[in-house]
């Protein structure tokens, strides 16, 4: 069981990776006064903003956390029973995916609103 439990930190470090580059790549197209749209209404309309460097490190930031809370449940899981690792392991392997996916959809639909605001440089 040991191999689910280095496979899964190899899924973490690779969607934290991912969220990491992306909200990088992001932040050299905009000034760093931009406030960045965080939620959207029904409409598309971005209701919510935060400063730049605020709204790209929200989502891995979170996802880190939520990361080290499962790893710690992982830690206990070989006591659990013989199925509670590779159970943990699933839900590991998807939230990481899960996280991952929602930040890149985010970060699309909020460089698209910049785009069309003129705030991104080109």
């Amino acid at each position: 069981m040991e191999a689910l439990r280095l496979i899964g930190d190899a899924l973490w470090i690779i969607a934290l990776s991912v969220m990491a580059g992306a909200s990088r790549e992001a932040g050299k197209r905009m000034e760093p006064d931009t406030r960045m749209p965080m939620q959207f209404g029904r409409d598309g309309a971005p209701t919510v903003r935060a400063k730049r460097n605020l709204a790209l490190a929200f989502n891995p930031v979170l996802a880190l956390m939520v990361g080290i809370a499962l790893l710690a449940f992982n830690r206990k899981a070989a006591a659990s029973g013989p199925d509670a690792p590779l159970i943990l392991f699933g839900v590991r392997a998807t939230a990481a995916a899960l996280f991952a996916l929602a930040h890149l959809r985010w970060l699309k639909a909020s460089m698209a609103v910049l785009e069309r605001e003129g705030a991104l440089k080109p």
